[in-house]
C-alpha cells in the first residue's frame, strides 16, 4: 500500500531519501547538498513523498506566489512502481493542495513523452506558449 506524506521540515532520513530520488531521476547536480535540498523543500509551496513499506518511492512538489499561480514540478516515481497510479496521485494531491490554498492557476512543464499522462489528469497544452529557461544550461 502506498502512503502519501506532506514534508514541510525534512529530517535527516527524509533528506537522504529525497536526495536519493533526485539522483534516481537524474536531477542531482554537482554542488547539490542535503542542505540545499532542505532549503528547496522548505521553500516550496508544498512537497509530497510517496512511501511503500516506509520507503520513499516517489515525490513531487509545487512552487507558487502563494496568491494566484502555482507550478507542479519534480514529479518522480521509482521505475518499479510506474504504471500503478502513484505519479497520478502525487499530481492530483499537489494540484488539490494548490487549489485548496486559493491558487487559481496551476501549471507545469511536462518532460518529453509525458504529455498524455498529464492530459489524462486535466492539464492542457497552452497554445502559443513555449517553456523557456535562462542561462548556459538551458538545454538541460
Amino acid at each position: 500500500m502506498i502512503r502519501y506524506e506532506w514534508v514541510w521540515r525534512p529530517g535527516a532520513k527524509a533528506l537522504r531519501e529525497i536526495a536519493g530520488l533526485y539522483r534516481a531521476a537524474g536531477w542531482w547536480e554537482p554542488g547539490d547538498t542535503p542542505q540545499r535540498i532542505c532549503r528547496m523543500v522548505m521553500g516550496s509551496h508544498c512537497f509530497l513523498l510517496a512511501r511503500e513499506r516506509g520507503r520513499a518511492v516517489g515525490m513531487g512538489r509545487a512552487i507558487s506566489d502563494k496568491t494566484n499561480d502555482g507550478y507542479i514540478q519534480d514529479v518522480f516515481v521509482s521505475p518499479k512502481l510506474r504504471g500503478r497510479g502513484v505519479g497520478a496521485q502525487i499530481v492530483r494531491r499537489l494540484a488539490l493542495r494548490l487549489r485548496i490554498d486559493g491558487l487559481g492557476w496551476v501549471g507545469l512543464i511536462a518532460v518529453g513523452g509525458t504529455r498524455r499522462f498529464y492530459e489524462g489528469l486535466g492539464f492542457k497544452k497552452m497554445p502559443k506558449h513555449e517553456p523557456m529557461r535562462f542561462g548556459e544550461s538551458a538545454s538541460a
